[in-house]
């Protein structure tokens, strides 16, 4: 659940949001709409922490997390979706690239399997497991 709590955000002397009070539920899907230049993304990038408010916080339940990506409408064009998503989650995808090119490596030596015991343990940590599966979902949820 992503809770928000008396945000605001001021650039300058302009006010962009003020004494926002909002709250996420699990189980619904939420559309930010609005005109061009309103604030959306600017929204986005508080709710993800890219960006600071002025005033007031955004709570994300513990163990919960959010994953972004960044607005480009071409980035995408060549990467399946599963991989899209998962994208969204920069260090996992960072730790699955890393340790792909490790295991290719026809010299692998005892260095590279202490390193990708390190990304594997990480790895697990972040449910690396069942990033596809929970991807999946998501896609399905949308109707994808």
């Amino acid at each position: 659940m992503i809770t928000v709590n008396n945000l605001s955000l001021q650039f300058g002397k302009r006010v962009l949001y003020k004494d926002v009070n909002l709250k996420f539920t699990p189980g619904n899907c939420y559309g930010i709409i609005g005109a061009n230049g309103a604030g959306k993304s600017t929204f986005l990038k508080l709710l993800s922490g890219e960006i600071e408010p002025t005033s007031g916080m955004v709570d994300i339940t513990a163990g919960d997390r959010l994953a972004v990506l960044q607005q480009d409408h071409y980035a995408f064009d060549e990467v399946e979706v599963l991989r899209a998503v998962i994208m969204g989650h920069a260090r996992l995808v960072e730790i699955m690239d890393e340790k792909d090119a490790l295991y290719e490596k026809p010299d692998f030596s005892d260095e590279d399997g202490m390193r990708a015991s390190e990304l594997e343990a990480e790895f697990a940590e972040l449910d690396g497991w069942n990033a596809e599966t929970e991807a999946a979902q998501l896609l399905n949820g949308l109707g994808i």
